[in-house]
């Protein structure tokens, strides 16, 4: 007697359950891995700030005034420019080298400085963008970075709107309107993408959140080396941004990070 073919289709319900099943993993496990990649991504943009301070320390070691040494694209007054820097360098919230724009519907925005981005204390203005200039401590520490696109645009920002909105050989430079429908804008991006992560890319509004790349005296009692950090407005050296992941945006280490506001 021949045995009965046991061979079947998978019937309808079968297949619901099994679609039902892996729903269900999804939801558990691609938010995981999710937050696995983005944290990984993010920790490569934390390095670059760690690159960014090496290679302005480096100069520091190789020559003690190397923080004095630009070549600016416009005319400025070196003294003040110096007192500037030496200023933000000692207080609490650090000297802005340069501002990022994120937002949750257009590209990164990089620029030199925003009246809404640490630009003073009080009177006392401590951003010090035009001490990129075309050349030297900034610039370079900028290019050995790989934020080369930053360096450059810096530099055709300071020459005026006409040198920057067709962009260059480094950055892109995209027009947009602004939030009253009228005025055009110009969004400056390097071409090589400057972070990797969500937190660094995505803002979470439809408008413009800005972080300035602040410098600051590891320890203002004693200068002799620097940290860098992204710090929103107002805030200070010890209150960098942090990610939804965690993640602190600061060469200091779990110290940039360490501020608690009063209740």
């Amino acid at each position: 007697m021949k045995p009965m073919n046991s061979k079947r289709g998978i019937t309808l319900m079968e297949l619901m359950v099994v679609i039902a099943i892996m729903g269900i993993l999804s939801t558990v496990a691609m938010p995981k891995f999710f937050g696995t990649a983005e944290k990984a991504r993010e920790k490569i943009d934390l390095m670059k700030l760690y690159d960014l301070r090496n290679a302005l320390n480096l100069a520091l070691i190789e020559d003690i005034g190397a923080m004095d040494v630009y070549d600016p694209v416009t005319g400025v007054n070196r003294a003040q420019m110096s007192k500037d820097l030496n200023a933000g360098l000692s207080s609490n919230i650090g000297a802005t080298l340069f501002v990022i724009e994120l937002h949750s519907n257009l590209s990164i925005n990089v620029q030199g400085s925003h009246g809404s981005a640490n630009d003073k204390i009080g009177n006392q203005n401590i951003n010090i963008c035009k001490m990129i200039g075309d050349g030297g401590t900034f610039y370079s520490a900028l290019r050995d970075a790989n934020f080369d696109g930053v360096a450059d645009i810096i530099e055709a920002r300071l020459k005026g709107v006409n040198n920057y909105k067709n962009g260059g050989d480094t950055y892109s430079s995209k027009p947009y309107i602004g939030s009253d429908g009228k005025t055009t804008y110009y969004r400056t991006a390097p071409i090589r993408k400057l972070f990797q992560s969500q937190a660094l890319n995505v803002g979470t509004i439809k408008d413009n959140k800005r972080y300035s790349l602040s410098l600051r005296w590891t320890d203002p009692d004693d200068p002799y080396s620097i940290e860098v950090y992204l710090l929103e407005n107002g805030h200070q050296w010890n209150d960098a941004y942090k990610s939804d992941y965690g993640t602190c945006f600061s060469t200091y280490g779990r110290r940039g990070c360490s501020y608690k506001k009063k209740k």
